[in-house]
């Protein structure tokens, strides 16, 4: 199923908005499409934090009370996965957009054309990454675990590693931080930091010389010999607009 939250304080775009998507639910139901609409910011947050996020949010960037945009970076610091498709009338947030990992940026008047080729690249990408399951043994038995939910995996107590992952919880596996990378590197998005370090670059909020910190707001100190190479890897990541 895919998840799809549309956000605008104009009820007129915001109807709009949705007779669209609900057209592009009829020439696709092999997707198992849901819309929830929200006419103002803080309603989508609030529904966010109690009740879980969505696959992909629609927002307007000028709303009453929170531009679009902080709205986006306030679900990032939530830990949400989500894709954001930015319906504007300006130009003049693309910036923005592009720092909280937009997956479209569209200027009104927009067509449906271009809305039905944004969202089936980011379905295409969501369908192709939840195939991506490996089942691996924890501390506390068998768990199925999909790569697009591990943040980053770090070496703990009796060389266990210990996997965070982007609903905020930590496994315990006993194996090395190699072999574990190995079953990580079916996502492209993985690399290695130092010996025990495993990093998913979508993750990644910001990066110095010694600190690494994450959308969830955790966050590690990691080898400075490695800073170079990891920011390198992660100035690539955000210039990379194709999967």
């Amino acid at each position: 199923m895919i998840r799809i939250a549309i956000c605008d304080d104009e009820l007129k775009e915001l109807d709009r908005t949705h007779s669209c998507l609900a057209a592009y639910m009829q020439k696709h139901p092999q997707n198992e499409i849901t819309i929830d609409s929200f006419s103002a910011p803080l309603e989508l947050l609030s529904y966010v934090a109690e009740h879980g996020g969505f696959d992909i949010v629609l927002l307007d960037i000028y709303m009453a009370g929170m531009l679009g945009t902080d709205a986006a970076r306030e679900l990032r610091r939530l830990g949400d996965n989500v894709e954001f498709i930015f319906i504007t009338t300006s130009r003049d947030h693309a910036i923005e957009a592009f720092e909280v990992e937009a997956a479209q940026y569209l200027v009104k008047p927009y067509t449906e054309a271009r809305i039905y080729a944004a969202l089936d690249k980011i379905i295409q990408r969501i369908n192709r990454e939840r195939r991506v399951i490996v089942t691996i043994k924890t501390s506390e038995g068998i768990t199925r675990l999909a790569l697009r939910d591990v943040v980053f995996t770090e070496t703990g107590r009796n060389n266990y590693q210990i996997v965070h992952t982007i609903q905020g919880k930590k496994m315990e596996v006993r194996m090395t931080a190699s072999e574990l990378f190995e079953l990580l590197s079916q996502n492209k998005f993985f690399i290695r930091c130092g010996a025990s370090l495993n990093l998913n670059l979508k993750y990644i909020r910001q990066i110095s010389k010694d600190t690494i910190t994450f959308d969830t707001g955790e966050y590690i100190t990691y080898p400075y010999r490695s800073y170079q190479k990891l920011k390198e890897a992660f100035l690539r990541f955000q210039m990379f607009t194709e999967e």
